[in-house]
């Protein structure tokens, strides 16, 4: 079994508990509530952009170079198409992206502070097996939810164009794609592959934390 296989098996209940959570069954049936929703797409824009830097500097430290141009375009599209649909779905209720001023939750910056520290420090493979979780959880939500859209009355679903972006097939090509980069590393560098399931392990409970944060407006304390 290829590592991104055995490590998506292994962080399965995790996924299922994702599915399983009121923000994504909300999500699917419409019945979410608009200013969670929109809570999550400003915590979720922060995470994005901080995200593809991480990414950026997995490539960069990538050894193979042809794979390393493929992680840095993926980068690159992480901030177009993801942003401009943040930015749209926030324009629809009156809001410009780039003057929202809500700050990222505890939880939002304790996952992407992890992704940059291993980007920067850890082996490689092992930083791009914790930025896995992210193209792997969406791409299986996506791939779920969009049937949902089906029906004649698809287009009327409230958060059809956000199940629109991850039930893309183009999204889920390019996950196959950064897992075959990161099972390579793993049959190259056995002596990582312990770090590599430990890094996709934690994200995919920060996945989990990350919707469920949103769900609970979660908030920095105040003294």
């Amino acid at each position: 079994m290829s590592f991104s296989a055995d490590a998506w098996s292994a962080a399965r209940p995790w996924y299922d508990a994702i599915r399983r959570h009121p923000f994504l069954t909300g999500l699917a049936d419409g019945s979410l509530d608009r200013a969670v929703f929109l809570r999550y797409i400003v915590d979720d824009a922060h995470y994005l952009s901080r995200f593809a830097r991480a990414l950026a500097t997995t490539a960069a430290r990538w050894p193979e170079p042809v794979q390393a141009a493929r992680l840095a375009r993926f980068a690159a599209g992480a901030v177009d198409a993801e942003r401009l649909l943040h930015a749209a779905l926030l324009a629809d209720e009156g809001m410009d992206i780039d003057a929202v001023d809500a700050e990222p939750t505890p939880t939002c910056l304790a996952y992407v502070n992890t992704l940059q520290s291993d980007a920067a420090q850890a082996p490689a493979g092992v930083a791009l097996a914790g930025l896995l979780p992210c193209f792997r959880v969406y791409t299986e939500v996506g791939r779920e939810l969009v049937t949902v859209l089906d029906g004649a009355d698809g287009d009327q679903h409230p958060y059809a164009a956000w199940l629109r972006t991850y039930g893309d097939p183009v999204f889920a090509e390019d996950t196959r794609t950064a897992e075959s980069f990161v099972d390579d590393q793993a049959e190259r560098h056995p002596g990582t592959v312990e770090a590599m399931h430990a890094a996709y392990a934690q994200a995919t409970r920060f996945e989990w934390m990350f919707w469920d944060a949103a769900w609970r407006g979660e908030t920095w304390p105040k003294p």
